[in-house]
């Protein structure tokens, strides 16, 4: 995983100085106010679960805001969990920070994440385009294609575009899958789509991992 920055640096200076960066792992204590966090800038496209057990980043996010205006911010989010908490606004200097829910609208991660998590994290229901982009240039960078295509597959299946949400389910079920749902998933979207065959295939295929 190739970084930005070799070294933690403070929290303002992180976020002022590489603003190229998607991403930053924290180095702690967490318990600490985030103004005195170190950060260190990481030089990805996409976020992934690295192996080594999990992590704590802030990284740029999108606040979608009922007038439909986007705002450039930050969030945390744990890995390999994906949890958010926390949402950071940084202007002239001054941190201003508290749980996401509070703050108003929707806020969503301005990059992917190539591990398992939900979904609704990248869906804001009054302009969905927005994550399904997000998610999208993601899916085209990462190597390993099934927990983006998923996250998509959700998305576009609860935006009921059907077709598109085939597609990325079709792509998690082609590289692994991690569970019979997915095909679930794809004999109720064929259901819909009107697709006898498929429907049939992937009904089977569902029945088959209940066994």
């Amino acid at each position: 995983m190739s970084r930005a920055g070799s070294h933690h640096l403070p929290f303002f200076d992180a976020i002022e100085a590489y603003p190229q960066s998607m991403a930053f792992r924290v180095k702690g204590p967490y318990q600490a106010k985030p103004s005195i966090w170190r950060l260190q800038p990481m030089e990805v496209s996409v976020l992934s679960d690295d192996g080594s057990g999990g992590g704590f980043y802030v990284i740029r996010a999108l606040q979608i805001l009922p007038s439909g205006q986007t705002v450039h911010c930050l969030m945390d989010v744990s890995f390999p969990e994906r949890i958010n908490d926390y949402a950071y606004f940084v202007h002239n200097g001054r941190l201003r920070y508290n749980y996401t829910h509070k703050f108003p609208g929707k806020i969503i991660p301005a990059i992917a994440f190539d591990c398992f998590g939900l979904y609704e994290l990248f869906h804001a229901e009054t302009a969905p385009d927005i994550g399904i982009d997000v998610l999208r240039r993601g899916l085209a960078v990462c190597p390993r294609k099934r927990f983006i295509a998923q996250d998509l597959g959700y998305i576009l299946r609860d935006e009921k575009r059907y077709r598109e949400a085939a597609e990325m389910f079709e792509l998690v079920a082609a590289e692994e899958v991690s569970s019979h749902y997915t095909y679930g998933e794809l004999a109720q979207l064929y259901e819909k789509l009107g697709d006898v065959e498929r429907e049939a295939k992937y009904r089977s295929l569902y029945d088959q991992g209940r066994a």
